[in-house]
């Protein structure tokens, strides 16, 4: 009673004051309810509150201002919201009903959705209103917008609280909670006309809020604002149903709701609202289903019925009439409905219903927009764009008569609506007299295409596309394309050619299309009606046409054949003209190319007979820069490839190309495009690398050099100029075209030259920056050519310039990030040098010695020191550093050493048994590590001069270095990266050296791997792995980890860089460290590790995560062997294991889509390699769990709102191949456990098949505008691709189920669980292994007979049950239905079609038959 102690008094202290005081005692009221809003008041007493809603009720009801003033009071409906969520259901519902919560009600929102106009109207009166009075008390600013949309706010939160707690009952709530939950809803049981004056103020509320334009109030009036259109939805569904409910949707609340779908939707033109990007998403996903399900499903089916044809239309007319005053916007939103309804399935009929409707509805909206003129082409336009995505079945004569209407306007043509309606049907302009002459007048209008707007050009140019395409399908192309001369010429000059109609985007299209829409005999006759075409309009306009028509001739040999030269002499019968249009000499040209190329020999030399002295001219005085010049210099690289080798004119074409790539590379106006000459040298460039490559090959062997053209954009200029064009990213892009080149790379003299030259740029002899990045380049050069390419010549030659000379020469005047920089890439090429034998001159130990001093003093100078990240990165490049000694060291060693390999080693022995300075350590480990490491153990020590002394030594010396490192006992900076270089170097001492001599600084190693492994960091990683392989005992539970801890501030890091974010775990670092663990352990200790593990539960994602990797790494590690059990000494077992991880898939599902793919991965693991482990109950849970995550995701899916993140739902489709795979392996490996079990197989792939089809909603979900963008293009193509993909995975299942594969069935019959249907006869066929086999197979079959109809019955109701939301491609109905094919193979006939066609109603029968249908003409096996 302690929380009433406050609140009973406030309550009745009501009634004590005037109208003016009413504010501070509702403020004292919701001050007492203070513990109702935080929870901590105790259910149980309610007299206090039912008082107060009455209280409030009563002050409400009435015509006065007083009462209004109530009526509108946020603070009033606030605190009603919160006695709704405390009275029982039973006694709330008589307050309601004594009070007439229902006519306060539809007062209130009558009320507030009417606000006065303007600003606050002022007058003596208000002026005198106290300035800390509260304004939302005040009926003049309640009145105003931002007064009613405070109200609004309040009163729908308030019902949103009544509505959800009588929809969401517990069944452990008593019998009267239910029954006051029916007698709350009574209230709201009124008619359609009575549920309206709740939804038509509730509309134009949100209307109100879409648009208000107050920011100040904007940020909290959109709290709350999500559920508001759910809550009209719920009003309505509350209603009393009645038959003519559609139609008072389409009366009342049409005009409202089509209007603000437009805006928030953004059709036709997007706008700006008040609202947020949420709240916006859901108001429209919510009004969109609403009228669908209630106005225009409804219209739907009953205009398919006769007796009920008249209604359907008359909804539809209605919803028209009163959506007319906005048609710009309402009328678009209505045909966007209308035109996204999921089709039926079934036969013509209902696709002609269909189509009817959907032309009627069109009629509609056209008829009524008549009257508006030239006013509705927005609105017209933004429909047919919509019926062209769509595909909309409009008749042609609507669609003339549209075309009349709208697009063929004296003043100017709309080609945005032309577009539209070729695109839906191109018929409109193809079939009648009617058409023919609407297309004559539109084709007439392209002549003037200079005129038109960018837009309009765009939109004319694929009009003329589709125009092309069109008759390309109905195979008469070469109608079009005497079209297209008709209107490609200018009038009678020759030098010009109608914009619109020379576009390449139409050659290319007519160049696409060409062959599947014309014959051999159609081509040849139209190539001579072409050549008689000779007048000067047509002359130019021949030449571009028949450049499309050798373009589209590629790839057929007859055609080829046929036309390649009778294109070339057609096009050629007029000289060449200087001033003919550059799109006339690129035709020319490329048609010269062509017939060079495809041609023969003998075709080769005619054609170059004919154009050498118009291309020899083109090459040596036409612009560079011009598109004919380009086009020109790529024909005369096909009469090279022609005539190499040895052709009769190969010598001079040679010599005209060598002469204009030495033009081109000494050009200098070249280098920038514009308009009137967009070719630039760069487009010469990239051709040549990746359109033509073998011409590389051929400049180099003829000049016996590298053509400078192409070493330009890798190298700077020799002759030290600054050439800035040269960067290392353009060089390194280039370098990887040149490298795939195969051509070069398999001519020996042509990339023997090019080696030669980069090794060249290694030279140390000078220090520039130009010199420095030549080196670069050169060093990523070599680094990518293959070995085998890479000779012992270059291998020295490389390894003299970057290891004898360059440590003393590369340092000067370069800053140390730079050489850093440069040195990394070095190193992998010496070590890709030296993996190879490699010998050079005055080769030592020493200048690894020397490189390693280098980079330490550079790291030295630079700020790597000062981060672990930065840590890290200087120990990988000594340990590259390591690496490059060891191949020099086992090389060395190989084979039968000699004086010069024993003089190296003796020589590095005595280096390395020197002393070293401090700073020289890390470089001292990694040498030693290398030279112990590639002799320890070897054969040939002896021959070596008794090397064997020696390498005890240098252990003793590497031991001493690590142990001196060790007992530093705190690591940071540069005695970190030492502490990491020294352990990974004493892995080469013995075991037992080890343990003895680290044992004092284990305590600090144990600490210092904690400390990194809490800020995630690398060096704790690898400081825990040396100590899980040396001191395992100290560390406990070894795999128990903790992941992205808190950072500890102790002050000890400012040098480590705490304030970065810590960096997340390598997965192989992880898989590492666990092998490490576990490699020495036996079943018995992994299985107690395991058990741990999977007790442990993380409130870190990403700690789970790693913990459910190590989990899965751990399973891997487990050896199983047949009929033996591993268990932990507490007796916890993998099957034990199975069933936490099952619960785990099913906690992780829809939460976390990494962690549910890893736990799916770990399950599949143990029933396919540990299945022996495996008993039936993990069995039956495996496919529960698919049932239950497949159902949980479904729900929420369904559900308006769903709390599912975008990330989840984008991956949804991801994690169904794991459930796949699961079901799959138990079918596959487990067969003989599911006979009996069937009741749990069944449900499983029900609920994949439901929740396949649920996902498959998702690219074609009704209510977003089509969006074209390349992203969003993308972005639904690879989700069509995973549907088509996971279909094909659950037809799979199902022909595992009802075709067994051998393996399957010839399961050892020792296994435990069988059913006794299948251990009849088994001695019978003993001695019969195929008779067995072929036996099983047949009793697989008939026992999966007897369940798998119900699949496809399930199959058949899903598809009606999902009609209005599911949108199921062509391929992956095609998987499916192979799928329900292998079903229907087993299935009994007729006895099982029997079951089948029983239990289906009307509509079921009829896709049944159209699937039996399919099945007998594609998927009923024949025996052929």
């Amino acid at each position: 009673m302690g929380n009433y102690a406050f609140l009973i008094p406030a309550v009745e202290g009501l009634d004590q004051g005037d109208i003016e005081t009413a504010p501070e005692r509702l403020e004292r009221v919701w001050e007492a309810l203070a513990p109702h809003r935080d929870g901590s008041a105790q259910k149980g007493f309610h007299a206090a509150e039912e008082m107060l809603l009455r209280w409030l009720l009563k002050t409400m009801n009435g015509s006065n201002d007083s009462a209004e003033r109530f009526r509108r009071y946020p603070r009033a409906w606030e605190i009603m919201c919160i006695v709704f969520d405390w009275i029982p259901l039973f006694s709330l519902a008589k307050a309601l009903a004594d009070r007439r919560f229902m006519v306060i009600l539809q007062q209130t929102l009558k009320d507030i959705s009417k606000p006065s106009g303007g600003d606050a109207e002022t007058n003596g009166d208000v002026e005198m209103v106290d300035a800390d009075e509260d304004r939302s008390f005040n009926l003049t600013s309640q009145r105003q917008k931002a007064g009613c949309l405070k109200s609004a706010r309040a009163v729908l939160s308030a019902l949103r609280v009544l509505i959800t707690r009588c929809e969401s009952i517990p069944i452990t709530e008593p019998p009267s909670q239910r029954m006051g939950a029916e007698h709350v809803k009574s209230l709201f049981y009124s008619s359609a006309d009575d549920a309206m004056k709740l939804l038509v103020p509730i509309i134009v509320l949100c209307g109100l809020a879409a648009e208000n334009c107050d920011q100040e109030e904007e940020e909290e009036e959109s709290t709350g604002q999500e559920s508001w259109m759910s809550t009209f939805t719920s009003l309505w569904e509350l209603h009393l149903q009645g038959s003519e409910d559609a139609l008072m949707v389409a009366r009342d609340l049409s005009g409202f709701a089509a209007n603000l779908l437009g805006k928030l939707t953004g059709i036709p033109e997007k706008r700006s609202l008040s609202i947020s990007p949420t709240v916006q998403q859901r108001w429209a996903q919510d009004l969109r289903l609403f009228l669908t399900r209630n106005m225009i499903s409804p219209s739907r089916s009953a205009s398919v019925q006769k007796e009920s044809a008249q209604l359907g239309n008359q909804i539809i007319l209605t919803a028209v009439e009163m959506s007319s005053a906005k048609f710009t916007t309402s009328f678009p939103i209505l045909f966007d409905l209308i035109s996204k309804t999921p089709r039926t399935l079934g036969g013509m009929t209902s696709k002609k219903d269909y189509e009817t409707w959907v032309q009627s509805t069109f009629d509609a909206l056209i008829s009524d927009m008549k009257r508006h003129g030239a006013e509705a082409l927005p609105a017209v336009e933004t429909i047919l764009e919509m019926a062209a995505e769509q595909d909309s079945p409009l008749s042609l004569p609507t669609l003339r008569e549209v075309c009349k209407d709208y697009a063929l306007k004296a003043d100017g043509f709309a080609w945005k609506l032309l577009f539209s309606i070729i695109k839906l049907n191109p018929d409109v302009f193809l079939i009648s007299s009617e058409g023919q002459e609407l297309l004559d007048r539109i084709l007439e209008k392209t002549r003037n295409s200079e005129s038109m707007s960018d837009e309009d050009f765009d939109k004319a140019l694929q009009f003329v596309v589709l125009l092309a395409e069109r008759y390309a399908k109905a195979r008469d192309l070469s109608t079009f394309l005497k079209t297209w001369l008709r209107y490609l010429g200018v009038g009678e000059t020759k030098v010009k050619l109608e914009r619109l109609w020379a576009r390449t985007e139409l050659v290319e299209a007519v160049a696409g299309v060409l062959q599947e829409s014309l014959n051999t005999k159609q081509l040849v006759d139209l190539i001579e009606w072409l050549s008689a075409r000779t007048s000067p309009a047509e002359s130019l306009g021949r030449i571009h046409i028949l450049a499309a028509i050798s373009s589209g001739v590629a790839g057929d040999e007859e055609l080829i054949d046929a036309t390649n030269m009778k294109i070339f002499s057609t096009a050629f019968q007029e000289k060449f003209s200087k001033k003919e249009p550059s799109a006339i000499s690129v035709s020319r040209w490329l048609i010269a190319e062509n017939a060079i190329s495809r041609g023969t020999l003998e075709d080769a030399d005619e054609v170059w007979d004919h154009i050498k002295t118009d291309i020899e001219r083109a090459l040596k005085k036409s612009t560079i820069s011009k598109e004919g010049t380009f086009a020109a210099f790529k024909c005369a690289v096909a009469a090279w490839n022609a005539n190499h080798p040895g052709g009769k004119h190969e010598e001079e074409v040679a010599n005209m190309i060598c002469a204009f790539v030495e033009r081109l590379d000494g050009d200098i106006e070249s280098e920038e495009n514009t308009p009137e000459h967009p070719i630039t040298k760069g487009t010469y460039l990239s051709w040549i690398l990746a359109g033509n490559s073998r011409l590389v090959t051929l400049i180099a062997k003829r000049n016996k050099q590298f053509p400078n053209l192409v070493l330009g954009l890798i190298l700077p200029d020799d002759k030290g100029s600054g050439n800035s064009s040269v960067t290392f990213d353009t060089a390194k892009a280039v370098i990887s075209q040149l490298l795939d080149n195969e051509n070069l790379m398999n001519d020996g003299h042509v990339n023997h030259a090019l080696i030669e030259k980069m090794i060249q740029q290694l030279d140390p002899s000078n220090n520039s920056s130009e010199t420095l990045l030549a080196r670069r380049v050169a060093v990523q050069f070599l680094l990518g050519i293959p070995d085998e390419i890479f000779s012992r010549p270059h291998r020295e030659a490389v390894m003299e310039h970057l290891v004898a000379k360059l440590p003393e020469a590369v340092t000067k005047d370069l800053a140390p990030e730079v050489e850093i920089e440069y040195w990394r890439p070095v190193l992998s090429l010496m070590k890709k040098a030296m993996d190879q034998p490699t010998f050079y001159a005055d080769m030592s130990y020493s200048h690894l010695d020397k490189i390693g001093k280098r980079l330490y003093k550079l790291y030295g100078q630079t700020k790597e020191w000062k981060s672990r990240a930065g840590v890290l990165r200087v120990r990988d490049v000594f340990l590259l550093l390591g690496q490059l000694a060891l191949l020099t060291v086992q090389q060395m060693d190989s084979g039968n050493p000699e004086e010069r390999e024993k003089s190296y080693l003796q020589r590095a022995a005595s280096l390395l048994n020197g002393s070293c300075k401090e700073s020289e350590a890390v470089t001292r480990l990694i040498l030693l590590h290398a030279f112990i490491s590639g002799l320890q153990g070897s054969g040939n020590l002896e021959k070596l001069g008794g090397l064997g002394g020696v390498i005890e030594g240098l252990k003793k010396r590497l031991l001493e270095e690590v142990k001196t490192i060790t007992e530093l006992g705190k690591w940071r900076g540069k005695t970190l990266s030492s502490l990491l270089v020294g352990l990974k170097a004493a892995y080469v001492l013995d075991r037992d050296v080890i343990r003895e001599s680290f044992a004092s600084a284990v305590p600090a190693l144990v600490k210092t791997s904690k400390k990194y492994l809490q800020k995630n960091s690398q060096a704790g990683w690898e400081i825990r792995m040396f100590l899980a392989r040396y001191f395992a005992e100290e560390m406990g539970s070894p795999l128990k980890l903790r992941f992205l801890a808190q950072e500890v501030g102790n002050g000890e890091d400012e040098e480590e860089g705490t304030g970065t974010a810590p960096a997340l775990v390598d997965r192989a670092t992880l898989l590492q460290y666990v092998d490490v663990v576990v490699r020495d352990i036996d079943d018995e200790t992994k299985m107690g590790y395991l058990e741990e593990l999977l007790a442990e539960r993380s409130g870190d994602r990403i700690e789970e995560c790693y913990r459910l990797f190590i989990v899965r790494t751990l399973i891997q590690h487990l050896a199983v062997a047949r009929g033996a059990a591993i268990t932990s000494k507490s007796g916890f077992e993998l099957a034990q294991a199975h069933t936490i991880l099952c619960n785990k898939l099913s906690e992780t599902a829809a939460t976390d889509p990494e962690q549910f793919a890893l736990v799916a991965e770990t399950l599949h693991t143990l029933l396919d390699q540990k299945g022996v482990c495996m008993i039936q109950w993990n069995i039956d849970n495996t496919l529960g769990t698919v049932t239950s995550v497949c159902a949980d995701l479904d729900q929420a899916l369904s559900q308006k709102h769903h709390s599912l993140d975008a990330t989840t739902v984008a991956l949804l489709p991801r994690t169904y191949k794991h459930l796949c795979a699961l079901v799959e392996i138990i079918i596959k490996r487990h067969r003989k456990r599911i006979y009996g079990h069937f009741h749990s197989l069944i449900p499983a792939l029900q609920a994949l098949l439901r929740h396949l089809l649920i996902l498959s909603s998702k690219p074609g979900q009704a209510g977003k505008k089509p969006n074209t963008s390349p992203l969003e293009v993308d972005k639904l193509a690879r989700q069509q691709k995973q549907q088509d993909k996971n279909a094909r995975l659950y037809s799979r299942l199902l022909t595992l189920v009802c075709e067994p594969t051998v393996a399957s069935v010839s399961t050892s019959r020792s296994a435990t669980h069988q059913h006794q249907h299948h251990q009849q006869n088994e001695t019978e066929y003993n001695n019969k292994p195929n008779v067995v086999l072929d036996v099983e197979k047949d009793k697989a079959k008939r026992y999966a007979g007897q369940f798998m109809y119900l699949v496809v019955m399930h199959y058949i109701r899903l598809q009606l049950q999902l009609e209005q939301t599911v949108v199921v491609t062509g391929e992956a109905r095609e998987a499916l239905e192979a799928g329900m094919f292998s079903v229907l193979d087993i299935t009994s006939k007729p006895d099982g079609l029997r079951i089948l066609t029983d239990a289906m109603d009307g509509s079921g029968r009829v896709i049944l038959r159209e699937l039996l249908r399919r099945y007998e003409r594609f998927g009923k096996w024949s025996g052929v």
